[in-house]
């Protein structure tokens, strides 16, 4: 369960945040956050500013080879293939949520769509997720990028009803915060 919130959050990579609007991230700021849980499904938006260049921030997002720079529960990234703007790549995450503890491995196929439009679709059958579907937004704001981030999840493990989706939720959450962090630390700094 805790690599499924460090993973789900991390899916490229990555999942982000408090709940409440307007928390401070080093120099940026979250605008919007929440994680639901439905019918199996987990579903987290993230609405954020960063305080960096948009290509920057995009070239970030698209360094398969820093996951583990961006969220640290990532432990391994793997480009398997590449062709123009479709990319395959297999990564590992690990996590722990008290005495429970999961790797989980994922294997996705992510597509620039143009305008700063990267989607990211996981395939089941190479996968610890049943289901797994992001889709980021990066918008240059001129001195600053925002970014929009939209996942939804179904876990293809036990997640402990004792601890239930509040927790798995929290978790999420706290990974995406790790990785906005992370993106903007890797970032260059605007001058």
């Amino acid at each position: 369960m805790p690599d499924v919130i460090r993973f789900l959050s991390s899916n490229l990579l990555f999942s982000l945040i408090l709940t409440s609007p307007s928390h401070t991230l080093h120099a940026g700021e979250l605008l919007d956050s929440y994680v639901n849980e439905e019918d199996d499904h987990y579903v987290m938006h993230l609405d954020m500013r960063i305080d960096a260049e948009y290509d920057d921030v995009y070239e970030v997002l698209m360094d398969f080879s820093k996951m583990h720079q961006v969220n640290d529960s990532i432990t391994s990234s793997e480009l398997l293939e590449s062709k123009d703007k479709i990319h395959t790549l297999r990564f590992v995450t690990e996590g722990c949520v008290w005495f429970f503890c999961k790797t989980i491995r994922q294997l996705v196929t992510v597509t620039e769509l143009g305008q700063g439009y990267i989607l990211s679709e996981t395939d089941p059958n190479e996968s610890d997720l049943r289901y797994g579907k992001t889709l980021w937004q990066v918008i240059d704001e001129g001195e600053t990028t925002r970014v929009k981030y939209n996942a939804d999840y179904v876990p293809d493990f036990w997640v402990p009803p004792l601890f239930g989706s509040a927790i798995f939720q929290s978790r999420m959450l706290k990974e995406g915060k790790k990785t906005v962090n992370g993106i903007e630390r890797l970032s260059s700094p605007i001058s």
